[in-house]
């Protein structure tokens, strides 16, 4: 590797550190990429992050499970909701969905000294001990386990979807404050809200979020029959079952994961049974 070369990959390197961290203190990717294009440092970053702090959950850190998933879904526009990240700005560091969660519980002083410790940073300590926060251990995702959600959200198999989940599972999807905990809630949720009425209407296409894996979902519109973004899901599994699932709403995220708007070239019924191994994409505006 040249001088040149091996330059831009450290620079490269300290980018993706610098957005982790931002993103470890606050909880949004937006932000984090924001800050980090204009600090050199990672004392710096911290105090731009300490400045913007606030707290970014998820609607499982504001209250009980919903038990009506037939009823109306509450939801909060108000809310600056917890957002995930994407592989190619993530550094080695624990960035797993549910410790960034944990973290934005955090006064902010005690975040940055645990995210400092996380990242193991030789930096000034904060003003307070970080708090003993353990890194979630991920499983190694089954890729016959994803192959099977995938196509039971391509088919809109309510009991296949369903029996995908363990019987505690979690489903939630900022902006919606409703979430519901259990296989069973899960179907009737979706079997209720989803705008999906057949095969073909979903089609999802493999990503990775937070170290886990995770789906963009996109619908299939009925008046121009272009699949066009929905939302993405996040997914933590057990070796053969999900036991969490985050559908974020918000579909700006899709540019951040360098996600087009919609799909093309799919035909009105694009579930066939197999996986499709190549999808032509629309440009994005």
């Amino acid at each position: 590797m040249n001088g040149s070369g091996g330059t831009a990959y450290r620079a490269d390197e300290l980018q993706r550190g610098l957005v982790s961290h931002c993103y470890r203190m606050l909880g949004s990717i937006t932000e984090a990429v924001e800050i980090a294009a204009g600090v050199t440092g990672y004392e710096d970053a911290t105090r731009a992050c300490l400045e913007r702090a606030g707290t970014r959950p998820l609607p499982s850190s504001l209250g009980a499970p919903s038990a009506h998933p037939e009823g109306t879904l509450a939801e909060d526009h108000e809310i600056l909701w917890l957002e995930p990240i994407p592989t190619h700005l993530m550094d080695d560091h624990p960035l797993d969905l549910g410790l960034i969660a944990t973290l934005q519980r955090l006064p902010p002083l005690e975040r940055a000294a645990t995210v400092h410790l996380l990242e193991g940073l030789d930096l000034p300590r904060a003003e307070v001990a970080p708090a003993p926060i353990v890194p979630s251990a991920l499983v190694a995702p089954d890729p016959a386990l994803l192959v099977r959600y995938r196509a039971a959200f391509e088919q809109y198999d309510v009991p296949a979807i369903a029996a995908l989940f363990t019987a505690d599972a979690i489903w939630e999807m900022p902006p919606f404050t409703s979430w519901f905990r259990g296989a069973r809630d899960i179907g009737r949720l979706i079997s209720t809200h989803c705008p999906a009425k057949a095969p073909g209407d979903q089609w999802l296409i493999p990503l990775e979020a937070n170290g886990h894996p995770a789906f963009a979902v996109y619908m299939r519109d009925p008046n121009d029959n272009i699949h066009r973004a929905f939302q993405l899901q996040v997914l933590t599994l057990t070796a053969t079952a999900v036991v969490h699932a985050v559908a974020f709403f918000d579909l700006t995220l899709f540019q951040t994961f360098a996600l087009p708007e919609a799909l093309a070239s799919l035909p009105p019924t694009p579930y066939d049974g197999t996986p499709k191994p190549h999808i032509e994409r629309l440009p994005k505006h």
